[in-house]
């Protein structure tokens, strides 16, 4: 079998440098992801297209691998220009049709579950911030081709099998070639960093929120016994041994649970304490959102094994505590 891979096209993107955004050649010309909706992006996008010997009018087909704006950016930007049609499983094509009212909804949401988990108000501009990037270097986007779990799609001159992983995002989709055991992963795993798990609401009514990083590690291990020789990811390298990395994934989430947990026997009683401590003041007031996202995903482990209780007190503050202080290091409980 005669396979033609695909060439990485680095767009710039604000936190993590670049973004993978993948050519594949063949029937039809695709594009999986592509890249913010900022003019540097479409610019270095014209320009990488055109050392292939091609403009963005050429493209046929992009194929996204979750929703988030790095990712999804320019999908209608490449539509309008070159009658391309978008895939996405249904989930991503859900939030590109309600773009708005979703941006409006996880706002509001992650406002109040900052405030719920220490965060003080003088922070809160930085939820503002956060989420003005979100609108300002995303689209709307309409998807033509809305693929299930398991759904197969023509691309680049290979077919490819849907698998969805939510996780990182609500929308997170591998597509997997069968034949040469070959999957573009987006940012359900990374070589060089840590994947992190966004909190969002569900659909249920009511306060409820995604035990994101519960998800997140359930489908890592589903991944992992994947028969996968090669991942091609959101950003960074390829992935030659997605197994052994998984496993070094878990080692250091089994790592900072343990450091959580002390931090509550230590007396820290917020999320956003605990960040404070796992980080620095400044690094927690830089990224408010995201730390409590990362500390938050890691409580709700320890709440589900019953090694953390959580109360909310009269101020409406979701504080933890030690179920039941272990013994020190080096003692063991008779």
């Amino acid at each position: 079998m005669n396979l033609v891979l695909p060439i990485p096209l680095q767009l710039p993107v604000l936190y993590l440098g670049s973004v993978n955004v993948w050519l594949l050649r063949g029937d039809p010309l695709t594009l999986v992801d592509t890249g913010p909706a900022t003019p540097d992006a479409l610019a270095t996008l014209e320009l990488q297209l055109s050392l292939q010997g091609l403009t963005v009018e050429d493209i046929e087909l992009v194929l996204l691998t979750h929703h988030h704006l790095d990712h999804s950016g320019l999908a209608a930007t490449i539509q309008a220009r070159s009658g391309a049609q978008i895939a996405a499983h249904r989930s991503t094509a859900e939030w590109g049709r309600r773009w708005a009212e979703q941006i409006e909804r996880e706002h509001e949401f992650t406002r109040k579950l900052i405030a719920e988990h220490g965060v003080p108000n003088s922070l809160s501009s930085e939820v503002d911030r956060f989420f003005t990037q979100i609108s300002t270097q995303s689209q709307p986007f309409e998807t033509d081709l809305v693929l299930s779990d398991g759904d197969r799609i023509r691309a680049g001159g290979r077919e490819w099998r849907t698998v969805w992983r939510p996780g990182h995002s609500t929308t997170d989709t591998l597509y997997v070639d069968d034949e040469a055991d070959e999957a573009f992963v987006g940012d359900h795993l990374l070589a060089k960093i840590t994947t992190a798990v966004e909190m969002t609401p569900t659909e249920l009514p009511g306060d409820e929120r995604r035990r994101a990083l519960m998800e997140y590690l359930g489908n890592l291990r589903r991944t992992q016994v994947m028969p996968l020789r090669r991942c091609y990811t959101g950003h960074g390298p390829t992935i030659e041994d997605h197994a052994a990395l998984i496993d070094e994934r878990i080692v250091f989430h089994t790592d900072r649970l343990e450091r959580i947990q002390r931090l509550v026997e230590d007396g820290c009683e917020t999320a956003f304490d605990i960040a404070r401590r796992l980080w620095s003041e400044e690094t927690a007031a830089a990224s408010p959102v995201l730390v409590v996202w990362e500390v938050l995903g890691h409580l709700d482990l320890l709440v589900n094994r019953g090694k953390v209780k959580t109360e909310i007190d009269g101020g409406g503050v979701h504080r933890f505590r030690p179920k039941s202080l272990r013994p020190p290091r080096g003692v063991s409980a008779l």
